[in-house]
């Protein structure tokens, strides 16, 4: 009886996103819609990779208005601008392109977005698209999830009473890591987390991550779509 009314708690939560499910429902919805829409559509792999950034940056989109309120770590508006984070945003995309065919990459993909195999009014809404979720939905999940819940998570299971931007070596070099790796291009995705969670240690404030992140992929955004770069993508 005791598990049946723990699992149903658990769901409950979930549904209502409370407590770090706030943070995992989207997380997950961002991660593994890719996969769903490559089963749900065999066949059409060609598209695959235009669907599920388009229904990820869509949903995940709304889901992360529908919580905003949630997220009182966003309260602060007063950081949004914040020099300091504008210039570690900089620094993050000119690492992005300086170091591009300099280090070995793990693993190759030939699967890229590129809104340009299109004609028309397809390639103006992918285009669209990629910037809506590259400048404002990604920079947003991802520190989130990252520099506001795992990385307090790594220092204590009650990640809701470690102040956000506390240091320790083990959380800082976890987070380092896993969010290096996640990026197929590992070595500019570890100095960015690197220097995403020094502004955090700086700031002691989720918000200027964010900007940061946000203005390194709009600069990228930009120089993808002047050069055609889109094998970033």
């Amino acid at each position: 009886m005791a598990g049946g009314k723990e699992a149903k708690n658990a769901l409950k939560q979930i549904f209502a996103m409370e407590g770090y499910w706030r943070y995992l429902a989207p997380f997950a919805v961002y991660l593994f819609i890719g996969s769903i829409v490559s089963l749900a559509l065999p066949g059409l792999e060609e598209y695959h990779i235009y669907i599920s950034y388009t229904l990820r940056t869509v949903v995940v989109g709304v889901l992360l208005w529908k919580l905003r309120h949630r997220f009182t770590e966003l309260a602060d508006k007063q950081l949004l601008f914040d020099p300091t984070a504008l210039v570690t945003g900089v620094l993050v995309f000119l690492v992005w392109i300086g170091l591009e065919g300099r280090y070995p990459l793990f693993t190759s993909s030939e699967v890229h977005f590129n809104p340009t195999d299109f004609e028309g009014t397809v390639t103006v809404f992918l285009i669209f698209t990629r910037f809506i979720g590259s400048v404002l939905v990604a920079p947003v999940i991802e520190e989130l999830v990252m520099r506001s819940f795992l990385i307090r998570y790594i220092i204590s299971p009650k990640w809701e009473e470690v102040p956000i931007g506390k240091y320790t070596f083990e959380s800082f070099a976890v987070i380092t890591l896993i969010f290096g790796f996640s990026h197929y291009r590992w070595l500019p995705g570890v100095i960015t987390a690197a220097a995403l969670n020094l502004l955090l240690y700086r700031k002691k404030n989720i918000v200027p991550c964010i900007t940061a992140h946000a203005m390194a992929n709009l600069l990228l955004f930009v120089y993808v779509v002047a050069t055609g770069s889109w094998f970033y993508y």
